[in-house]
């Protein structure tokens, strides 16, 4: 995929969305997924992040400095595991707690719409929230909204690590039929 760029200003302050892999530090990344507001995540080995970060589509935030040539600072992040024509899932939404309620979390989504109103042929377009706040917003923003059976047939399904190793231990330890 071609790198996308959105720029904004917020009062005397600019900022930027990229998709550019270079533009993305993996120590942020890693900062991010140590933080507390993002528990689902947890840092991971560097050969683990470069190849979560390159199977991605992955939008920074950053705060740009107002001088010429001043570096920009990534404030935040959102991910999106995608095949860039019929599915993509969004996860690891953040934006430091310093530049929230600026509108940048909400712009930032919308980033994230316009790389999926570019696939072709999408049919799903799905995330994961336990926030009641989270879900009111993407259902606001996007119009999604909690699957069940009856959206379409389909039933949402999935599985944690823990279960699947659980599995795993006692398919080892079952004879063979």
């Amino acid at each position: 995929m071609e790198t996308k760029e959105w720029r904004r200003t917020i009062g005397d302050q600019d900022f930027l969305i990229s998709t550019s892999r270079d533009l993305l530090p993996h120590e942020f990344v890693q900062k991010v997924f140590d933080h507390p507001d993002v528990f689902w995540a947890k840092p991971t080995s560097q050969k683990n992040m470069k190849a979560m970060l390159d199977n991605s589509c992955t939008l920074g935030v950053f705060s740009i400095g107002n001088a010429p040539n001043t570096p920009s600072t990534p404030i935040g992040m959102a991910r999106m595991i995608t095949d860039y024509t019929t599915f993509a899932y969004l996860t690891d939404v953040f934006i430091y707690e310093d530049y929230r309620k600026l509108g940048l979390a909400k712009w930032l989504i919308s980033c994230c719409k316009d790389i999926v109103l570019d696939m072709p042929d999408l049919r799903w377009w799905m995330l994961l929230t336990n926030s009641e706040h989270a879900q009111r917003m993407y259902e606001r923003e996007l119009g999604m909204k909690v699957l069940n059976k009856s959206e379409g047939g389909l039933t949402p399904l999935g599985v944690r690590r823990a279960t699947l190793n659980a599995r795993q231990a006692e398919a080892r330890n079952m004879p063979d039929a």
